[in-house]
């Protein structure tokens, strides 16, 4: 079974590698190496945070790719193109064959985030050699380390979501609708609910509202609880509790979206 999962997710991998996703991220890793170093010059006294804000935006950049332009294309396009039949006629079934996908889905991801992250580090290797050491004072590479860690935990979830989404409905563009819509509410809701719960006696609203808001907190995946962007651009100390919470609560809203997205797709109908 896992031969045949490995299989499945490798042929999937190999299958995103001819969209050249890859080479697009490669020369962006080069271009962020050179922007960032050049941009972070204009900002004397904040070199390492705007460093590390570029390189970072561009880590989370390069994970969203695979979730929106590359998984729900894959899903959809073995169904459009028949060749899903193909592959379940072989000793595949549709479970292993959602699983499969997703583990060739996150190989890229990882693939694509590795690129980048070693870009990162180049950039501030860079740094180290233009800037003044008293610029980079504040570098703490375990926790960027941390960070780009979290931020790829973030990058599975949303391939569950899309994987989830693509399994429901037959339409590709309704399937990234849904996706990005996951990924708004899921940057934002939490912000809201923390907003609500502090403005509760001052501002007059319906408890209908709060209700909503924390509904969602719990059905969205609240992608807030892997941002700690903040943390390692400030060189400040990550609290292995949150860290903690974060990997849990990552791999257990995965699994559960995989475990639906496999009921769902086995009732479905591919005729």
């Amino acid at each position: 079974m896992l031969f045949k999962l490995w299989q499945v997710a490798l042929f999937t991998y190999r299958e995103s590698l001819r969209q050249r996703i890859v080479y697009g991220v490669l020369i962006c890793a080069a271009l962020l190496i050179l922007f960032s170093l050049m941009f972070s010059g204009w900002f004397m006294r904040d070199i390492l945070k705007i460093i590390l804000d570029l390189c970072l935006a561009a880590v989370s950049l390069g994970g969203l790719l695979v979730p929106f332009f590359v998984a729900i294309n894959l899903v959809a396009g073995d169904i459009d193109q028949k060749t899903i039949f193909t592959i379940l006629s072989r000793p595949v079934g549709r479970g292993l064959y959602i699983v499969g996908k997703f583990c060739g889905l996150a190989l890229l991801a990882c693939t694509i985030i590795g690129i980048l992250t070693l870009a990162t580090l180049a950039a501030l290797w860079g740094a180290a050699l233009i800037f003044d050491p008293f610029f980079l004072r504040n570098l703490s590479i375990n926790a960027i380390l941390v960070a780009i860690a979290m931020k790829a935990l973030a990058t599975l979830v949303l391939i569950a979501v899309a994987m989830l989404w693509s399994t429901v409905t037959t339409s590709t563009f309704l399937a990234t609708l849904l996706t990005l819509c996951s990924y708004i509410i899921g940057q934002s809701v939490e912000s809201v609910v923390r907003f609500l719960v502090l403005q509760q006696n001052q501002l007059d609203y319906s408890p209908l509202l709060r209700l909503v808001a924390e509904a969602s907190l719990y059905v969205f995946p609240n992608l807030a609880a892997f941002n700690f962007q903040h943390q390692a651009a400030h060189g400040l100390a990550i609290a292995p509790g949150e860290v903690l919470f974060a990997l849990v609560y990552g791999l257990s809203y995965t699994a559960g979206l995989l475990i639906l997205a496999v009921l769902l797709f086995s009732r479905r109908d591919l005729s």
